[in-house]
Parts: structure tokens; sequence; C-alpha cells
């Protein structure tokens, strides 16, 4: 039976990293591609056969046809782009550029080539208007940051590329998603690292709105899911596990498993306020799941995600 071969672009991010891990358990010549070959190197920290490091820059369709051209793939999944809401506002350029025309070069070279394959676009919450209710595909898209902005537009071309030209284009839309792997700066790392500051040096750390809540992922079970997914007919899904906490039960859970009390070590600042941000963001994800007849067992969440968390920055271990 031949080798199935995916290439993963944007491979240094947690998506990226978590999913070429899985895809290599599973036998699949995996292609990760970045910008950054010694980093994406030392974030996936494995040496297999079946996997390669590529250089590609999204923007240049030269480099993108010729790895398309050379590996011909089954699975094309596009992870690449900048991935930060608030970041965004200082890299709106950038921003634009990596999530909506990288998206849409590899579809237009694989309409062009005419490649018999999946290709599944990363989209975000971020694309949805503000709203109390439960969020389906279906809900108002009214993005409020330029991440969220180029998020959509990256969702209407893969839609656009899959009704008009029949290419078998999925849009995940990816609630929050945490792991190992997230960057320092997000919320919930945040948390955990400032439960351990704490107890360790009895330090405070400053906040912005601690209402707010989310339903947080774990990064795994969202790339098992999606590999579901791709068994069923192209569509656009949305990926979450409906558990909703507010960043204030998050603290609690960080600050118990230490004994502490979060109130005596957050200090609120308007310095982190996000004024134009959701305050409530609830999927209605098991709709998606339903109609595909896939199972939504979502089992990591909550106090777990923030345990595992403390557990690998303390001591390094995956849990």
């Amino acid at each position: 039976m031949k080798k199935k071969i995916s290439i993963i672009v944007g491979g240094s991010g947690q998506f990226g990293v978590t999913l070429s891990r899985l895809l290599i358990k599973k036998k699949h010549q995996v292609i990760v591609t970045t910008r950054n070959i010694n980093r994406a190197k030392k974030k996936i920290n494995i040496i297999n056969k079946n996997l390669k490091i590529v250089k590609l820059d999204v923007l240049k369709t030269d480099q993108i046809n010729k790895i398309l051209s050379k590996f011909k793939p089954n699975f094309i999944f596009y992870f690449a782009g900048q991935s930060s809401p608030g970041l965004s506002f200082k890299t709106v350029k950038e921003t634009y550029l990596s999530n909506f025309v990288g998206c849409k070069n590899f579809l237009e070279l694989i309409r062009i080539k005419k490649l018999n394959c999946k290709f599944l676009n990363s989209s975000s919450s971020e694309i949805f208007a503000k709203t109390n209710k439960k969020i389906d595909i279906y809900s108002r898209k009214k993005p409020i940051s330029p991440y969220g902005k180029s998020k959509l537009l990256s969702l209407n071309i893969t839609k656009k590329y899959r009704e008009k030209y029949k290419i078998k284009s999925y849009n995940a839309i990816i609630f929050n998603t945490e792991s190992y792997l997230r960057n320092k700066n997000y919320l919930i790392p945040k948390i955990c690292l400032a439960a351990i500051r704490a107890y360790k040096n009895d330090l405070k750390t400053n906040f912005g709105n601690l209402n707010v809540a989310r339903e947080w992922n774990w990064c795994e079970e969202q790339v098992k899911n999606i590999l579901k997914f791709l068994t069923k007919k192209p569509q656009d899904f949305i990926l979450s596990n409906q558990k909703l906490f507010t960043a204030k039960d998050m603290l609690n859970f960080a600050f118990s498993y230490f004994h502490l009390d979060y109130k005596n070590y957050v200090v609120k600042s308007r310095n982190y306020l996000r004024p134009d941000d959701f305050k409530i963001k609830k999927s209605n994800a098991i709709k998606s799941f339903k109609s595909n007849k896939i199972t939504h067992n979502y089992l990591i969440y909550g106090k777990k995600i923030i345990i595992r968390l403390i557990k690998f920055y303390l001591h390094g271990k995956k849990y």
C-alpha cells in the first residue's frame, strides 16, 4: 500500500508540531514547511525517515509549486500565519499576507495543477461577531481584529475554491487551544506561570479582564478530531469542547494547586484590557460533530489543562 503524503504548512506552531508527530505515528510521509528550519527541528524534536523539514515562503508561488510538484501530497494542512489577535493590530500587513494570501496561493496552485488532494485551512473563532448565543458555522461573522479579518478572508477563499472549482478544501474553525508548545504570552500559560511565581517567590502578576469566559481545548484532541473530519466530505466545521470556564475559574484551578488564593496575587491592570474583546465565547460545536456522525469526546479541559501545564513548567515532563 502506497504511503500517504502530508504537507504541513507552518509546521513550527503548536498545531503543526502536534499534527506532524501524530501523522508520523500513522506512517505518513510528513513534509513540514517553515520559515525557520532550526526552530522547527527543535520543536518537533523527532528524527524519522518519514519526516522532512523544508524552508518555504508562502508568498512565493514558485517555491510552493516546486514542493507540490516534488511531493504530490494527499493532504495539505495550512497552519501558517501570524496567530495572535492582539499582535495583529501592530502587524496588520504581515497578518493579512500570511493568513490569507499564503492560503490563497496554495489553493490556486492546487487548482492549476489539478492535484487530487485534501486541503485543510485552520480558521478561528475570532471570525465571529460578538454574541451571547452559542456559535455555529452559520453564526454572524464580524471580526474585531486584523487577525480575525484575515482568518475570515481565508475561510471565504477556501470555501470559494471548494464550491467553484471542486477543490477538496476544508475549514476547521478552531476555538481557543492550549498545549505544552503554546506561547507563554497567552492567557492560560500566563495563569499557570503566575501561580508558580506566587508559590516560589510570593510575587504578584498583572492581568486584564478576568470575567472573560472561553472553551479552552487541548491541542492533541483538536488535531485528532481534524483527522476525523477529513474522512468526511469537504466542508466547514467547528472544533471545540463546549466546556466553558471563566479566567477566574482557571486562576482558581492554578493557585489552588499550590493551596493559594489567587485574589492575593492578581493585580488588575488597564494595560491588559481589551475593550472590544468578547466577554463570553461559547460554541455549538456538537452540531458539526453530530451532522458528520463523529463522537464529540473531549476529555482534557478546565482544571486538567491547568494541572498538565503547571507540572510541565515545573518539571519539564509531559503528562
